[in-house]
């Protein structure tokens, strides 16, 4: 349903929209000109502003009581729904729509400034944040596996992996002529493959590696690359021997993973990010619109239109500098924006892992702390030296997993991933973490709910 095009807007708005956040979609699921413009920016937003406000011990609160609790959860809705206004809202003010409002010109002018199209499209957009707020909350209420956020962000990239290679759509590609494109990269690739006309050939596999409007394989294989860099940084982790002190004989590995935080950081630092270029955008359009000088808005951020891509490209400003190339030869001939950019990206990274094992309660302290609770011992160790132990390991290998993460992000950045790269790390950190509560569920059960489940097919 998110994927819906907004009432009001012509067809195909998408492809005649002109797009200022093309790098960031992917990792929040924002699709253009659709019920799901924000994405889950605004919940994401909301969701570490209280749980960093909450964890750095900014705000009182004691989540084991429920009043507390249920007063946490209203603040995080309240805040996503804020967001939600103020993006919303900041969007439709400074222009974003207007090129593409049905029966409305901005050149040439068509009776006056749409009001009535504008409500309409603020409030589709609102409600529907509104909603996609409820379904998370159901999801964290219990009602699913893992974080409700994070399972629909690993649902969104694991569909739209799928169907940038081989998805079926037709779509017509606004460039000197209007033709149809398949929406998968592949796909298009083979419906326009001939051997018998090899210049055509060879054009298509160049165009299927480079077009811009549409998916391409360029963005696919960096996307894959990046899947499966992760899926191996999964099995890096250190074991430790462990025994119980209330059962005689019985000892196990208590295994620490070098991507302790998972994908968390990442996801942290690119909302950092996306915030910014999203305010900025906003803050510039004001300032265009309140007349404002022309230097002051383009030392802010100088936002130039590409025709072939219709997106809208930083080409100076503070803002520049914040946000990813496009390309690897954009990449190379901007050296101050790669160091700045990904210094602010690991940055914000190696900070946010650090400082999360001591918020989500998964410290040294709070493990040996569990370990004391439940009689268990680190093999070889006197219980006094088993925070100091997995002080020695913890906060080294949620940093250590963050850098890699962070630059693994960075670097199909200056690829060409935009934002695909990012999205598939969050994605399958995601669904690993998703896979280990299922299997924890499933073996606390002796599987015996599940089996019953699957018998009622049979």
């Amino acid at each position: 349903m998110g994927q819906i095009p907004l009432y009001g807007l012509i067809p195909n708005a998408q492809f005649h929209l002109i797009d200022p956040f093309y790098s960031i979609r992917p990792i929040f699921a924002m699709e253009k000109a659709s019920l799901l413009e924000l994405g889950f920016l605004p919940i994401i937003t909301s969701a570490f502003l209280w749980q960093l406000a909450a964890g750095l011990k900014l705000i009182n609160i004691n989540l084991g009581l429920r009043y507390d609790r249920e007063l946490f959860q209203l603040g995080q809705k309240l805040t996503a729904w804020g967001l939600a206004l103020i993006f919303s809202v900041g969007l439709i003010y400074s222009g974003y729509y207007d090129n593409v409002i049905r029966g409305y010109k901005v050149v040439g002018g068509s009776g006056g400034v749409p009001i009535w199209s504008y409500l309409i499209i603020f409030t589709q957009i609102f409600t529907w944040q509104i909603v996609l707020t409820l379904i998370v909350e159901i999801f964290d209420k219990g009602y699913g596996f893992g974080s409700g956020i994070l399972s629909f962000l690993a649902l969104q990239n694991a569909t739209s992996f799928i169907a940038e290679l081989v998805g079926l759509e037709m779509f017509p590609v606004v460039n000197n002529t209007l033709k149809f494109e398949s929406l998968g990269a592949l796909l298009n690739l083979v419906r326009n493959f001939s051997i018998f006309s090899p210049t055509t050939t060879i054009n298509q596999i160049w165009h299927a590696f480079t077009r811009v409007q549409l998916p391409n394989l360029t963005q696919f294989y960096i996307t894959l690359a990046t899947i499966l860099a992760v899926v191996l940084l999964q099995n890096f982790r250190t074991e430790i021997s462990i025994r119980s002190t209330k059962v005689r004989g019985m000892n196990q590995m208590f295994p620490i993973r070098l991507l302790y935080t998972g994908g968390l950081p990442v996801l942290f630092a690119y909302t950092v990010i996306a915030n910014l270029q999203v305010f900025g955008f906003i803050f510039e359009a004001a300032l265009v619109k309140l007349t404002a000088s022309p230097i002051v808005s383009t030392l802010f951020a100088n936002y130039v239109v590409e025709p072939y891509s219709n997106r809208l490209v930083i080409k100076s400003g503070v803002l520049y500098f914040f946000t990813a190339s496009q390309t690897l030869l954009q990449s190379i001939i901007s050296p101050l924006r790669v160091v700045i950019y990904s210094s602010t990206v690991v940055g914000l990274a190696t900070w946010f892992a650090y400082k999360w094992s001591y918020i989500a309660g998964s410290s040294p302290k709070d493990i040996s702390k569990q370990f004391k609770e439940q009689g268990i011992s680190i093999a070889g160790k006197r219980d006094i030296s088993i925070t100091k132990e997995f002080a020695k390991i913890i906060p080294t290998a949620a940093v250590t997993g963050a850098f890699i993460l962070s630059a693994l992000a960075v670097t199909g950045d200056y690829l060409g991933g935009l934002g695909r790269n990012v999205a598939s790390i969050v994605g399958v950190s995601s669904a690993f973490g998703i896979l280990e509560e299922f299997m924890i569920d499933y073996q606390q059960a002796g599987g015996s709910q599940f089996q019953s489940a699957i018998s009622g097919f049979q």
